[in-house]
């Protein structure tokens, strides 16, 4: 199995954490991902989030999602109000985003999940358009 490939650029001008994944995603490769995120300078609880999952493979039992859950609530830093939109493309990952969207009321996040980018731009209220997140994710993508 391919390891998990992720990016992520903070644009504090549209008030957003942008994040690209690609291969195999789970929990251990993914909480790592997530304290650099936090450790970076920029980075404010407040901002919303895109995650880009349409490239990947969710290797996640429901428990280990819950897991996750607790890991987050035990990360003040990451805990604040703010909205994350996920964009999925099959039901490998619908799934384990459902169950995250489900659980993760306790953290004080508003979760939805997306199939297009623009819908999910639309829901974050962020003047970033669909064309500057594409070129964001491809170069994320390198």
């Amino acid at each position: 199995m391919p390891h998990l490939k992720s990016n992520y650029q903070i644009l504090k001008k549209h008030n957003l954490i942008v994040e690209y994944h690609e291969n195999t995603l789970d929990i251990n490769s993914y909480k790592p991902f997530k304290t650099k995120i936090i450790e970076n300078p920029l980075y404010s609880n407040s901002l919303n989030y895109i995650i880009n999952f349409k490239n990947v493979d969710f290797i996640m039992t429901p428990n280990e999602i819950v897991e996750y859950i607790n890991y987050l609530k035990l990360t003040p830093k990451i805990l604040g109000k703010k909205k994350l939109a996920f964009i999925t493309r099959t039901p490998n990952q619908i799934v384990p985003a459902t169950l995250y969207k489900m659980k993760q009321n306790e953290l004080n996040q508003s979760v939805e999940i997306f199939s297009t980018y623009e819908s999910a731009l639309d829901w974050l209220q962020t003047d970033l358009t669909a064309e500057q997140l594409v070129e964001i994710f491809k170069e994320l993508k390198k």
